[in-house]
């Protein structure tokens, strides 16, 4: 199961919000998303984001982190990006793969503690397929 791709970046967060989304121009926060935007709390302001794309499912890694969210998302283009509610400045771009498929994701957070001071998620992202 190895990692095929990577991002990490900084995130802006306004009114407790930030969303991981396709790359295709459609998608709207405020319309029902279709499975292409992933709409993620966040108690601070800047917080600090690691996209994964594995070929298959990742190693759970749930005593590392406190919360883990797991879920089925739909992309498009096969790009995804962390973006904010207000704005359209984009970051964190992470190639997933082969367009208009699903895709499982889960996601991991932890809140900032005196090493860290920063709220960290981690999203992770594998090939989704159908229950036989």
């Amino acid at each position: 199961m190895p990692l095929i791709s990577r991002s990490d970046c900084e995130v802006d967060v306004h009114d407790g919000t930030f969303f991981i989304v396709d790359m295709s121009s459609s998608w709207d926060p405020f319309e029902p998303s279709d499975r292409r935007g992933l709409g993620l709390s966040a108690e601070d302001d800047l917080v600090s984001l690691t996209l994964e794309a594995w070929d298959d499912e990742p190693g759970d890694q749930r005593d590392a982190w406190a919360d883990v969210v797991i879920g089925v998302f739909r992309s498009e283009t096969g790009e995804v990006c962390a973006t904010g509610l207000y704005t359209d400045v984009q970051d964190g771009f992470l190639l997933l793969g082969e367009p208009e498929r699903l895709w499982n994701v889960r996601v991991y957070t932890r809140a900032d503690d005196e090493a860290d001071p920063r709220e960290r998620f981690l999203v992770q992202f594998w090939p989704w397929e159908p229950s036989t």
